[in-house]
């Protein structure tokens, strides 16, 4: 996945990272604009990402923007080297189901166009110097064609050049499902396709299902894009009790219900067991309807948000 974070000083910012490596089964995030300097205060990666099984590797910011962090699961990806510099992170290594090595390529594209032609030959330069096979991603700071921007001042020298070191690179361009634009500005209704994932001949040889998804925008202004290559099933998450459940309404009473209901039977340990078990069943239960709950009123909150960018898409905005 990549995600342009805008700000990993946040603390709500730094949960949603495990949230979604979670519930999308991530193997590797790509962070663009972590606004972490030498003088911040150093990132918790085990928090970050949500076990201490994990690599990462960082560019602080430079000003009071930029930075990039890249995450992954240890036993997903093995590093072998990395090449840093202000606007990317390449971590090379071998990478579960893909033979001999991956380059992954983490990438915050700068503003000045000469600046992005220098990155473009940059990248290329280590494609067609080192055998492997290449993922770019991140937020390029550029788009393609004239439909991929609203409210907002089109570059074609930019894109063509842009879309030059595609055709000269042999990347593809995954077709994207989900939200048509990445980027959404709400002073000036601004959108903008800037997010994308890049993939080589080879990775699209060996994974030719590979796509990927531009999610609602959460915590950002831009959305976070997950690629995926097939379906996998890791079985059932294992249980969690969270202590801010504790302080939900009818919490309390469910513990309660659930323990004068439960008959055991057995030895001490076994009667314990069961009993656990029986707590479990009956928390999973509530659980469930309360999200059910909770998303009611956040999938309402989401789709009137949605609703007022799709309008921004074909016309100007009032403050009405």
């Amino acid at each position: 996945m990549t995600l342009n974070i805008r700000g990993l000083g946040e603390k709500h910012k730094v949960d949603w990272v495990p949230r979604l490596r979670n519930l999308y089964k991530l193997c590797m995030i790509d962070i663009q604009e972590s606004k972490l300097g030498e003088l911040s205060p150093p990132l918790n990666i085990t928090e970050c990402w949500g076990d201490n099984n994990s690599g990462f590797e960082q560019v602080f910011t430079t000003g009071r923007s930029g930075g990039l962090v890249s995450i992954w699961d240890k036993g997903a990806f093995t590093l072998i080297d990395t090449f840093k510099s202000r606007y990317f992170i390449l971590t090379l290594g071998n990478l579960v189901s893909i033979n001999g090595l991956t380059g992954i390529i983490n990438i915050y594209g700068p503003q000045s166009s000469h600046e992005k032609w220098k990155l473009w030959d940059k990248l290329l330069s280590f494609k067609s110097s080192i055998s492997a096979t290449w993922i770019l991603m991140g937020d390029f700071n550029v788009v393609r064609r004239p439909e991929e921007r609203i409210n907002s001042v089109f570059c074609p020298v930019s894109a063509s050049v842009f879309n030059q070191f595609i055709y000269r690179g042999e990347f593809t361009d995954l077709k994207m499902g989900g939200q048509r634009f990445t980027f959404f500005k709400t002073q000036g209704a601004k959108l903008s396709k800037l997010d994308i994932i890049l993939v080589c001949n080879r990775f699209s040889t060996t994974f030719p299902l590979a796509s990927c998804e531009a999610l609602d925008r959460d915590l950002s202004d831009h959305s976070p894009i997950v690629l995926r290559t097939h379906g996998e099933d890791f079985g059932p998450p294992p249980f969690k009790l969270y202590n801010s459940w504790m302080l939900k309404e009818g919490f309390e009473e469910v513990i309660k219900k659930a323990c004068s209901e439960f008959v055991g039977f057995g030895t001490p340990d076994a009667y314990l067991l069961n009993k656990l078990k029986h707590l479990k069943k009956a928390i999973s239960c509530w659980r469930i309807n309360a999200v059910n709950n909770e998303n009611k009123v956040i999938d309402s909150l989401k789709k009137r948000m949605n609703e007022i960018e799709k309008e921004a898409e074909s016309r100007a905005l009032t403050s009405a």
